[in-house]
């Protein structure tokens, strides 16, 4: 598995996280303390969150860490 496979995917699960709260990257930003284009570079799998940030986004989304590490479990398979 390669990094970029994990980045690109991790993106994904964020995007649609952030569309099922009907949250804007902004608000996600906003919630999670973090930049707006960040949110945006990560969607896109150009960067990844620390473990730190992969907290303040699920906190942000109101879910697990758990849940958005799972879903991408499932996709990578």
């Amino acid at each position: 598995m390669r990094a970029e496979q994990i980045s690109t995917v991790f993106g994904q699960v964020l995007r649609e996280q952030r569309n099922t709260k009907g949250l804007s990257q902004e608000e996600l930003a906003l919630a999670a303390d973090v930049d707006r284009t960040f949110v945006s570079q990560m969607e896109r799998g150009i960067r990844q969150p620390t473990i730190t940030t992969l907290m303040k986004l699920a906190g942000a989304l109101g879910i697990q860490p758990s849940t958005l590490v799972a879903r991408m479990e499932k996709l990578l398979r």
